[in-house]
């Protein structure tokens, strides 16, 4: 295929998810007028033409490539008391008005979620606490990729410090990011709080991106 082919098959998926090109971009951390580019063929093979299938769901041969090219390394295997069930799962507690204390140890191994099939140290977390209902309510699996960079419009876990073998952590959504703040929204505040409000980086110094939701009742 040549690149205004590739561009056209992009376009029409994009279209059909309804996304603009700028939310595209904004998905896997790429500029609008990145996208632009590949949609009209005016760029050749773009190295990010692999995460773009894979967001919006694009057989790779449908754009010219091998069918496993985009494909991560196989994992090794992960060891755990149960075999194949290597996907980490932790508890979690109400540690105040939206915040979480999350067990230091995961305490269930399931069957690796789809989403994370490739995804090293990846990992599945207990919601507890209602500041993120309708998007994730209490008892659902939060479906963690540690590895993907912050980006707006996506929900994450943001990870603070750790004490007496809790880890300090809140589930919201990012909007916004600066060297010092996360600037993130709660679907269904607490009362007395905000809707959209500052995480100070100095505290809350990781992001791990939730990629997915099990519900296991």
């Amino acid at each position: 295929m040549n690149s205004k082919e590739i561009g056209h098959v992009i376009k029409l998926a994009r279209e059909a998810r309804g996304l603009s090109q700028a939310q595209l971009g904004a998905q896997i951390g790429v500029k609008q007028a990145s996208i632009f580019a590949i949609e009209t063929g005016d760029t050749q093979r773009s190295k990010f033409l692999p995460e773009i299938i894979r967001e919006l769901g694009i057989a790779p041969e449908h754009v010219g490539l091998p069918a496993l090219a985009h494909a991560a390394p196989a994992l090794p295997p992960v060891a755990s008391p149960y075999g194949p069930n290597d996907f980490e799962i932790y508890a979690a507690a109400e540690g105040g008005p939206g915040e979480i204390l999350r067990s230091a140890d995961p305490v269930d191994w399931w069957p690796r979620p789809i989403e994370v099939q490739q995804v090293k140290g990846a990992y599945g977390m207990y919601i507890v606490g209602t500041s993120m209902i309708p998007e994730f309510k209490p008892g659902h699996v939060a479906v963690v990729n540690p590895h993907l960079p912050p980006i707006a419009g996506k929900p994450y876990i943001f990870y603070g410090e750790t004490e007496a073998g809790q880890v300090r952590a809140t589930v919201k959504e990012l909007r916004r990011h600066t060297a010092d703040s996360w600037f993130v929204r709660q679907h269904n505040p607490p009362e007395g709080q905000k809707q959209d409000f500052a995480l100070p980086r100095k505290i809350w110094r990781e992001a791990h991106r939730i990629v997915g939701r099990q519900d296991p009742y």
